[in-house]
């Protein structure tokens, strides 16, 4: 069986770094003293792990709502740092000491399943668990009968901007930049207006992969028609991001990008542009929270949908909403049914219901969503509430890259090569044209290979139909089933 996660290879981890966030708040649900029950019995300790964030003190509070009215059980929280996440959980789960209940990042599930690291919940839990989410949730993990994992949350991706800085620039306040071209523009303009002053155009936290890259590149494109991978034909061509990495050269290179991007991490940006020195910058649903508590009274901000790459492609895509990583049941747990019960209380209405509230994340379950006491408690959250230009996307296929000296590590699945070659291109050591045609043949290769040796079966990830402004089509899905499944009203 699994060991508890206070064991040998958290020490390793904690003797690293990966785990200092952890040791500061893992013991707020579930300290020793809690593990005796009332009448001198002994509780049935389990652990949770999740990525730090904003939301981690809430989660927490929740947490001892759950302990509370469990006496049998007493979770232990361990919050891992987002930027290693992935890292950490690897090693405890190699180990031998994986936590008992854990969020698992979506480009993980596949390996983790064929790892048998999962516990099959179509056996360990109601069918009617699954039928409290959209299809697309429900069947995220599906494969012949099986389910391992049901994202419970959406994140969105938006455009914030400081209407002070645009109007002090001579840009549009109530019309933020929608192209590009435009967002370069305005840039330039407020970073030549903050000249003295320390303020910039536009924040590119190249340092964070989701935020430099994911978000702002990736996810933001697709409102345009763009991404890198062509459903249609089950191929990759990231030469589509081409104007996108000329647009931010071209921003570096005139002063509107904030200094040092490749350094910048995202806390850093978020916290400039909260003090009114940032104009622009490109965040998800998950960073509202920690937005809202940093923000001054000073100025007037807005947010609105991401930039096209060009005024002809705007709105030729449904701009992607991205599963939150989903909870899942370590297969080797001790404590099976504490586990599972503890899994279903993290897709319950009063768990995901108050941090809607709070703002710390969008229900996938429309019930939470509808239900007035949960309404969110910050105006601003509408604004990045899923629209009726937005939809969840089919999954794409998951596969280590080849031609690689490493061998299935967190750095050969797929995104620290991507990653490394955006960053390259940002500092100037490769051309775009170079680094993304490298990038499209290295992945083309690999899924080729991949399907070669039986590894993935691409009838799951080819639509010949797939229409990108209705995306869960693809799904055999209607556009009212899209709606209802994949976007808020």
């Amino acid at each position: 069986m699994m060991k508890s996660v206070i064991g040998d290879a958290a020490k390793l981890l904690l003797a690293g770094g990966a785990l200092l966030v952890a040791a500061g708040c893992s013991g707020q649900a579930g300290s020793e003293a809690a593990s005796s029950m009332p009448g001198g019995g002994q509780a049935d300790e389990i652990t949770l792990a999740f990525q730090d964030s904003a939301r981690t003190k809430d989660v927490e509070d929740l947490i001892a709502k759950f302990n509370a009215s469990h006496p049998g059980v007493q979770v232990e929280t361990l919050a891992l740092p987002s930027d290693r996440y992935d890292e950490s959980l690897n090693m405890l789960m190699t180990s031998g000491e994986g936590p008992d209940v854990f969020e698992i990042g979506t480009g993980w599930l596949t390996s983790y399943i064929y790892k048998n690291w999962l516990l099959d919940l179509s056996e360990a839990a109601p069918d009617d668990v699954r039928g409290e989410f959209p299809a697309w949730a429900a069947d995220y993990t599906k494969k012949n009968d099986h389910y391992y994992a049901i994202p419970s949350a959406m994140m969105t991706v938006r455009l914030i901007y400081n209407k002070k800085l645009l109007a002090s620039a001579g840009c549009d306040p109530d019309r933020p930049p929608a192209t590009l071209e435009e967002l370069k523009s305005c840039a330039d303009r407020i970073s030549e207006a903050g000249t003295g002053y320390n303020r910039y155009g536009f924040a590119l936290p190249a340092n964070d992969d989701e935020a430099g890259f994911r978000l702002p590149l990736e996810m933001a494109g697709t409102y345009g028609g763009v991404y890198d991978y062509d459903y249609t034909l089950g191929k990759y061509d990231f030469s589509a991001y081409l104007p996108w990495f000329q647009a931010m050269l071209d921003m570096k290179r005139e002063g509107g990008l904030f200094p040092g991007e490749i350094s910048l991490k995202f806390d850093t940006a978020l916290t400039q542009f909260a003090q009114g020195n940032v104009g622009m910058m490109i965040v998800s649903s998950r960073d509202f929270a920690a937005l809202e508590r940093m923000l001054p009274a000073s100025f007037e901000w807005g947010a609105a949908m991401p930039p096209s790459f060009d005024a002809a492609s705007k709105g030729k895509g449904a701009l992607m909403i991205e599963p939150e990583p989903p909870f899942a049941v370590n297969a080797y747990t001790a404590h099976k049914e504490e586990a599972i019960d503890l899994w279903q209380y993290l897709l319950s209405d009063d768990y995901l219901g108050e941090l809607y509230e709070k703002g710390e994340l969008i229900p996938a379950r429309p019930e939470v969503t509808e239900d007035s006491r949960y309404r969110p408690s910050l105006p601003s959250m509408r604004e990045f509430l899923p629209a009726s230009e937005e939809s969840i996307y089919p999954k794409e296929p998951k596969f280590i890259l080849k031609y690689e000296p490493t061998q299935f590590i967190q750095g050969n699945v797929g995104d620290s090569v991507r990653m490394k070659a955006y960053r390259d291109i940002l500092q100037g050591l490769r051309s775009p044209e170079e680094a993304l045609k490298e990038l499209t043949e290295q992945y083309n290769r690999s899924i080729e290979n991949a399907i070669y040796q039986k590894l993935i079966n691409m009838n799951d990830y080819v639509f010949p139909d797939f229409d990108p402004l209705l995306p869960l089509a693809a799904k055999n899905l209607s556009q009212a089933d899209s709606v209802e499944n994949g976007v808020l009203p």
